[in-house]
């Protein structure tokens, strides 16, 4: 608990594969609360950011988008540095089911509950202990829509397991990306969290 009451920030790099290419990725986690993950695409860069209240996504060409619903109350628990710590105060009851098996290996299920909500699936190793799935929900007009996201490759900094690969997957498809380096505790400009100014319209042509 020490130890990741001590992270304040946390930078990290890596890659994706988008189109078939590799593309790199940034993020940038801030306590309390701020994250921004930039994928550096041949096009531009695709922008996923919550500053602490609101949340974004931007894409080359395309019109900032605003968060809601479930994926602003997904990016709040993804902003959370410390969530570990608080998961106790955003669930009003975490209920453990029977365990699953992950792959090979069996995995302890914690399911997440608040009222009025889908619960979050919270899937442990039961032999490391660490979080190797997530599954939560968004509500649709046709049912509930699934988030996998599968967390491995898990390394040491500053005393605490961080996962160095994740898989996010949705019913569109899925992604996956592999950090290369994590720093913690370095500094990050506001601007990495600052909300893009709407770029005004194009004049139209005289005729």
């Amino acid at each position: 608990m020490a130890a990741i009451e001590r992270i304040s920030s946390r930078e990290e790099n890596g890659t994706t594969i988008l189109g078939g290419k590799s593309v790199s990725v940034e993020v940038f986690d801030e306590d309390p609360g701020k994250r921004t993950l930039v994928r550096h695409m041949p096009t531009g860069d695709s922008t996923t950011a919550f500053d602490g209240q609101a949340g974004w996504f931007g894409m080359p060409g395309r019109p900032t988008r605003a968060m809601q619903g479930a994926d602003l109350d997904a990016a709040q628990m993804d902003a959370d540095l410390h969530f570990p710590l608080h998961i106790r105060q955003v669930f009003a009851e975490l209920r453990v089911e029977y365990p699953e098996k992950i792959g090979d290996r069996e995995a302890y299920l914690v399911l997440g509950m608040r009222q009025g909500e889908p619960p979050v699936k919270f899937y442990f190793d039961e032999q490391s202990g660490l979080l190797v799935r997530l599954v939560r929900y968004a509500k649709s007009p046709l049912g509930l829509d699934p988030t996998q996201i599968d967390y491995t490759d898990y390394r040491d900094a500053d005393h605490v397991e961080i996962p160095f690969r994740w898989t996010v997957a949705q019913p569109g498809g899925s992604s996956t990306i592999q950090l290369e380096q994590v720093q913690q505790n370095v500094p990050i400009y506001d601007a990495k969290f600052a909300k893009p100014a709407a770029s005004e319209a194009a004049p139209k042509p005289v005729p």
